[in-house]
C-alpha cells in the first residue's frame, strides 16, 4: 500500500497488481465487475434492503472507475451524498465489498494529520487528506460455472423467501415468479395524433403512449396504468391535446403555477395528475366540455348560421322573383334547357403605370446616378492624392 502525499503520481502497474487479492483478478470492464457481484451467491442471499444498498453503492463506486486502470477514487462523503444512505451504512458496505475481495485496496485514505514538533509544537506531517483508491476485482472462476453452489443460470435479482420455489415447468400461481417491473413498450406506437380521438382500447394504449412521449410527469407511469387513469377524459372523447392542456390550464383559461424543478420532487404522480384533471370534472362527475370539443361546438354553429343565411337569401331572391344568371360552364345545360344566359364581358385591357409614377421613377434613376458619379469622383480624387 502507498502512502505517497503526491495527488499527481500515477499509479503503477505493479501496484494495482499486488493490491488485487488472491483468488481475484482485475475486472476488464465495468460491466463485467457489476455483473459478477449481482451474480454472486452471497450477494443474492441478501434481504432485499441490503441488496438495494449494496448496489447503491457499488454502482457508485464502478461508475467512478477508470477504464485504463479500473481503479476508483470515491470519497465516502460523495458516497454518502449522492445515495443518501448514512455513514456508517455506507463504510459496512464497503468493508463487505474488501472483505469478500470485490476491492482491492491500491492506496488508504488518510486525513490531515498533526505530530509534536521539535520545541513541542504541532506541524502537519505532510500527507493531508487523501481518498482511498480501490481496484475492481472480479473471481478468477465465475460463480455461474462453479458447481459447489448449485446454479444452473445466472439471476440478476435476490431470491424471495415469501413464496415458495416453482418446482415444475408451468405455474401454478400468478405470483410464485417474479414479475417483470416495466412492460415492453416497443409494440405501442408513440406516433398517434395529437388531435386525434381515441375510440378502441388499443388506440387509447397509443394515445397514453403519446402522452408518455410528451409530458415528463406522465412518463413515470406506464401507457397501461395512464390509460386507467385517464379513462373517465377518453370515454369522453378527450384527444392528446385536451389532457395535455387540461394539466396546464384550468377550465376557466387560469394557468396552474408549477412549485417543483424537477420530476424527481413529485412524490405521487397519479395524485398530482388526478389534481390538475379534477379542476375539468364537474360536481356530478362528468367531464366538462374540453377544448377540442368547444371548438367543435363554435365550428357547428359557425356553419349552422351560414346555411341559415344562405337559405334566407334563397328566399328573399324567390319573393324578388330574381333568378340568378347561370355559370359559364352550365351554358351547354341551360340552352338546352331553354334559360337565357349572360354573355361574359370581355376583360379589361392592363392599365400601365401612370405619369406620376413614370415621374418619380425617372427621378429616382436621377439621383442614383448623381450619387455613383460623386462617388467616382472621390475615388478618383483620393488616388491622386495617394499617388502624389
Amino acid at each position: 500500500m502507498s502512502d505517497r502525499s503526491s495527488l499527481a503520481w500515477s499509479l503503477s502497474k505493479a501496484l494495482i497488481a499486488a493490491s488485487v487479492p488472491r483468488g481475484m483478478r482485475r475486472a476488464g470492464s465495468q460491466q463485467e465487475w457489476l455483473c459478477g457481484l449481482k451474480g454472486d451467491p452471497e450477494v443474492l442471499g441478501l434481504r432485499y434492503d441490503g441488496y438495494a444498498n449494496l448496489l447503491r453503492v457499488a454502482n457508485l463506486i464502478v461508475w467512478g472507475a477508470d477504464w485504463s486502470t479500473m481503479c476508483s477514487r470515491p470519497t465516502i462523503a460523495k458516497i454518502v451524498e449522492v445515495t443518501g444512505l448514512a455513514k456508517p451504512t455506507v463504510k459496512r458496505w464497503v468493508r463487505w465489498l474488501r472483505v469478500r475481495g470485490w476491492l482491492g485496496v491500491v492506496e488508504q485514505g488518510s486525513t490531515v494529520k498533526f505530530r509534536k514538533g521539535t520545541y513541542g509544537g504541532l506541524c502537519d506531517d505532510g500527507f493531508g487528506n487523501r481518498a482511498a483508491v480501490w481496484v475492481l476485482c472480479v473471481p478468477r472462476r465465475p460463480f455461474a460455472n462453479d458447481q459447489r453452489f448449485g446454479l444452473h443460470k445466472r439471476t440478476s435479482e435476490p431470491p424471495s423467501f415469501s413464496l415458495p420455489e416453482r418446482k415444475g415447468t408451468a405455474p401454478t400461481r400468478a405470483g410464485e415468479t417474479p414479475r417483470r417491473r416495466f412492460r415492453d413498450h416497443s409494440r405501442i406506437s408513440p406516433t398517434w395524433h395529437l388531435h386525434a380521438t381515441p375510440r378502441t382500447k388499443r388506440d387509447r394504449l397509443a394515445a397514453c403512449e403519446r402522452l408518455r412521449q410528451e409530458s415528463p410527469v406522465l412518463r413515470l407511469m406506464t401507457a397501461w396504468y395512464l390509460r386507467w387513469l385517464l379513462k373517465p377524459f377518453l370515454e369522453a372523447g378527450a384527444t392528446v391535446a385536451d389532457v395535455l392542456h387540461a394539466l396546464d390550464v384550468r377550465e376557466d383559461d387560469s394557468r396552474w403555477t408549477y412549485t417543483w424543478s424537477s420530476t424527481a420532487e413529485i412524490r405521487h404522480p397519479a395524485g398530482w395528475v388526478r389534481h390538475r384533471l379534477a379542476a375539468w370534472t364537474g360536481p356530478d362527475g362528468q367531464v366538462l366540455p374540453l377544448p377540442s370539443q368547444r371548438r367543435a361546438a363554435v365550428d357547428a354553429r359557425r356553419r349552422a348560421e351560414q346555411e341559415e343565411r344562405r337559405q334566407e337569401w334563397a328566399r328573399m331572391a324567390a319573393v324578388a322573383g330574381w333568378v340568378p344568371a347561370p355559370r359559364p360552364a352550365a351554358e351547354p345545360i341551360a340552352a338546352a334547357a331553354g334559360l337565357e344566359t349572360v354573355e361574359p364581358q370581355p376583360a379589361a385591357p392592363a392599365a400601365g403605370p401612370t405619369a406620376d409614377y413614370r415621374a418619380a421613377r425617372a427621378e429616382l434613376e436621377r439621383r442614383s446616378q448623381e450619387k455613383e458619379a460623386a462617388e467616382e469622383a472621390m475615388i478618383a480624387a483620393w488616388r491622386a492624392r495617394r499617388s502624389g
